[in-house]
């Protein structure tokens, strides 16, 4: 009896894991708050995909850590803070670009 309530509580974290990862773009009122599922490298680089070619905010600050800093070689090299990049992400909500995205995950 103890091994049948152990495999169904097995099961049902294995349920309730399952469909918390497979949580997909939410739709929230307040973006500021947004969280979004970014627990596999699939959902990260589609939510990627999706801030920087379909202006898409919510959820933006969890995709750079807190010691992100991008560097942009021109002319002059110049160097952009995470609160910078973020703030220009969120200025392009809702600015589609118009192209077509693919990836795909190299594994070494």
């Amino acid at each position: 009896m103890k091994t049948l309530a152990k495999t169904f509580a097995a099961a049902a974290l294995i349920a309730v894991s399952t469909f918390t990862m497979a949580a997909g773009k939410p739709e929230v009122a307040n973006p500021k708050k947004a969280v979004v599922n970014l627990s596999t490298a699939d959902l990260a680089i589609d939510h990627y995909v999706a801030v920087m070619t379909e202006g898409q905010s919510a959820g933006v600050e969890q995709l750079f850590t807190t010691d992100f800093s991008q560097k942009v070689q021109a002319s002059e090299v110049k160097t952009n803070s995470r609160s910078e990049v973020i703030s220009f992400l969120k200025k392009q909500k809702g600015e589609q670009l118009n192209c077509k995205t693919s990836t795909t995950i190299v594994q070494e």
